[in-house]
C-alpha cells in the first residue's frame, strides 16, 4: 500500500468509528441505529448495517457508488448505485434516493469535510 492508499484507508476507519455515533443521535434515533459501516472512499463505496425497529434481522445498504459535493458550506451525496438486503427498499430508493441530491445533515457534514 502506497502512502495515499494508507491516509485514504485511516481517514475512511475514523469515519467508521465517528460517524455511527453522531448518526444513531441524531438522524437515526428514532429509525434504529448503525451496527456496522464500512467505507472505501478510493472506490466511492459505502456498506451500512441497520438495526431498524420493528425489523427482525439487520438491513444492509450497499452503495457501491456515489459522489461528495460540497457547496456554499453546506454537503450533498449523490447515491449513483446502490442494493439493499431488501427488494422493496432498493426499489424505494431506486425512486427516491439513487441518483438524486441529498443534502447531508449538518452535523455530519462537518465530520465528513475534515476527513474525505
Amino acid at each position: 500500500m502506497n502512502v495515499m492508499g494508507f491516509l485514504s484507508s485511516s481517514k475512511d476507519r475514523l469515519v467508521e468509528n465517528m460517524a455511527p455515533s453522531l448518526l444513531n443521535k441524531s438522524l437515526l434515533k428514532p429509525y434504529g441505529r448503525i451496527v456496522g459501516l464500512k467505507l472505501n472512499s478510493g472506490d466511492k463505496a459505502l456498506e451500512v448495517t441497520l438495526e431498524l425497529k420493528g425489523e427482525r434481522e439487520w438491513v444492509l445498504i450497499d452503495i457501491q457508488e456515489y459522489e461528495l459535493i460540497r457547496e456554499d458550506g453546506r454537503c450533498f451525496i449523490i447515491i449513483k448505485k446502490a442494493s439493499t438486503s431488501r427488494e422493496w427498499l432498493t426499489a424505494l430508493a431506486e425512486k427516491l434516493a439513487i441518483g438524486k441530491r441529498l443534502e447531508v445533515p449538518a452535523e455530519a457534514a462537518k465530520i465528513l469535510s475534515q476527513f474525505l
